[in-house]
């Protein structure tokens, strides 16, 4: 399945809110004190701070950094939506949401 790219910060805003709330449903299904819940939490509190700085200061979107950061954002993003519903794939599920977290925070910091 295809994901869009996001060509602007509202953009970027709304598939870092819909990343947020897959990761709140899947949180959801394990015990507070266990290693994957922890994680999550985690992952979750990063996302959440990096939509918080991109709706305060917004960023430049006409950038190649932008377009080729928001390309491997969209990829990811389509495999995260692949794994997250299977429970047999929880550890495919944190690593693609780990490497989401990390094109985000990168896409972030190409805020002045």
């Amino acid at each position: 399945m295809a994901t869009a790219i996001p060509r602007n910060a509202a953009e970027l805003i709304r598939v870092i809110g819909d990343v947020i709330v897959r990761v709140d449903v899947l949180r959801s299904g394990f015990d507070r004190n266990t290693p994957n819940r922890k994680k999550l939490d985690d992952l979750r509190d990063k996302l959440d701070a990096s939509q918080r700085k991109l709706v305060r200061n917004g960023i430049d979107s006409a950038t190649a950094k932008f377009a080729t950061l928001t390309a491997s954002l969209a990829t990811e993003n389509a495999a995260l939506k692949a794994t997250i519903d299977d429970v047999a794939r929880v550890a495919e599920t944190l690593q693609s949401i780990v490497e989401t977290v990390k094109i985000i925070e990168r896409i972030v910091a190409l805020i002045p």
